[in-house]
């Protein structure tokens, strides 16, 4: 592919920092290693410099995540930076916990999405899947009122993010309370099936098919699928549901499975670590270093580098995988 495609068709996904203020037991780091969790924070400058390269040669959405963004040191100016280059498509994903009325009100409305990730809305269980305290999960609830300021006037989109865990979070009850609590706030919901990082935590894996199963058990209406993403039918289907007034998606990541191995590379979005490398697969260890290359302002090996990351991904790498990591 053309780096001209590449830019225009897959959104930037950038770990702005490793550390996070949660213990989540499934934790994927983004398919970073876990020993690196609490290390890293990107440095402001280069990134700058990075962005507006692709930005100049014709990137349209950028992903903002972690650890969790919100720990960030220049959260603040990174946010007016993107902002200020008037992409197509800007998502911040976040636990919640970090979130304040400055942030959105100054710069997070700005964005096209703010993604959140809570899983349920019942503290124990919260508690049990990211070892998070009382005071934690009220900040994350007042976060999310907060929010509702803004998705009920249809100002901006919050997408609530669940991952169903067998024996923790998958009950119907509990799906049922988060579709009603998204309902009340006018919040998308997005369920997502939970890809294991290590062997031992196979035990929780959902499959796609128990997952809907359980989203129908809520009263929640099936919609006609989505078979297409970002122009191909294989990698990720999105199966759409209504509940009362608010929609959302149910889909697998599917990491693994020969389907998605052979579309990923047309479809997938370009991952940054915390160290400026492009890691294109997440079940691979292979990474592709920019920061020489951002640090001698070598514009044009920057962006060989990223068509780079999608012939590495044509070679199906992680094909046949089960888990993340050993």
């Amino acid at each position: 592919m053309e780096i001209k495609d590449i830019l225009n068709k897959f959104p930037l996904r950038i770990a702005i920092t490793d550390y996070c203020n949660l213990h989540c037991f499934f934790c994927s780091n983004e398919g970073m290693e876990l020993k690196c969790k609490n290390l890293r924070q990107i440095e402001i400058e280069p990134l700058k410099y990075l962005l507006k390269v692709v930005k100049d040669a014709g990137l349209s959405g950028i992903s903002l995540t972690g650890g969790e963004p919100c720990l960030y040191p220049n959260l603040e100016e990174l946010l007016e930076f993107v902002n200020s280059l008037k992409f197509n498509q800007t998502f911040f994903h976040t636990n919640g916990v970090g979130l304040t009325p400055q942030l959105i009100d100054k710069y997070l409305k700005f964005f096209s999405k703010i993604a959140v990730s809570i899983h349920t809305v019942d503290f124990d269980t919260w508690h049990k899947l990211t070892f998070g305290n009382k005071e934690q999960f009220t900040q994350l609830m007042e976060a999310l009122d907060y929010l509702s300021l803004y998705t009920k006037e249809n100002k901006l989109l919050v997408e609530i993010k669940i991952v169903p865990m067998k024996g923790i979070n998958d009950s119907v009850d509990n799906l049922k309370h988060i579709f009603d609590f998204c309902s009340t706030h006018n919040f998308k919901f997005k369920i997502l099936n939970f890809e294991p990082i290590t062997k031992d935590q196979c035990q929780y894996q959902m499959s796609l098919k128990e997952n809907l199963e359980k989203v129908k058990d809520t009263g929640a209406e099936e919609l006609p699928q989505d078979d297409k993403f970002r122009g191909q039918k294989s990698y990720l289907p999105l199966n759409w549901f209504k509940y009362k007034n608010i929609k959302g998606v149910v889909i697998e990541i599917g990491c693994g499975q020969p389907e998605v191995c052979e579309t990923c590379a047309i479809s997938n979005e370009i991952f940054i670590d915390p160290d400026f490398g492009i890691k294109p697969c997440h079940a691979s260890n292979h990474s592709i270093p920019l920061r020489s290359f951002i640090k001698n302002k070598e514009d044009q090996k920057i962006l060989d580098a990223f068509v780079e990351s999608r012939d590495f991904l044509s070679e199906k790498p992680g094909l046949g995988i089960t888990h993340w990591s050993n």
